[in-house]
């Protein structure tokens, strides 16, 4: 056998560890196709309300309790409730709908705009989330003429 051939067949040769990553590979492909990837994260505003279907548990206040967004690429949101040390509480998952909008009083400046607003249907409730600056800060807003213009299909894309 000749020195290409021997190269070849090292080569061609799986190692455990090859089928270890491919297999961690493969699972997180299928992962990714069934549920999405992670998009893009943010934090909901101290001062915000939360999100309606996401419950603070009994005896904790607003103030004990952290609230995180994920958006997916397959339009899924997760709203994760956590207590002061971290500990997940409780997660509660939605849809987008529809890409980020603008209200039409938005100035058509460069990018960034803001504010932006995302829509995310949870249990049939639409939430509006709104990113008033280049952060990682969202509020849930309830602000009657934003919903109004944005739940009625006049908001800017």
């Amino acid at each position: 056998m000749g020195v290409a051939e021997v190269e070849a067949t090292i080569m061609l040769q799986k190692s455990p560890r090859t089928d270890a990553f491919l297999l961690v590979l493969a699972l997180c492909i299928s992962c990714c196709a069934i549920t999405g990837c992670v998009e893009s994260n943010f934090r909901i505003a101290s001062e915000s309300r939360l999100p309606r279907g996401l419950a603070i548990p009994p005896g904790l206040t607003r103030a004990d309790v952290s609230v995180t967004l994920d958006f997916y690429t397959m339009g899924q949101a997760k709203f994760t409730l956590r207590d002061k040390s971290g500990k997940k509480l409780t997660t509660v998952t939605g849809k987008t709908k529809g890409d980020p909008m603008y209200l039409r009083t938005t100035p058509q400046a460069p990018a960034p705009r803001r504010p932006v607003y995302a829509l995310v249907v949870i249990n049939g409730i639409t939430e509006i989330i709104e990113n008033r600056r280049a952060d990682d800060i969202v509020y849930v807003t309830d602000d009657p003429g934003i919903r109004e213009e944005l739940l009625a299909g006049r908001g800017a894309k």
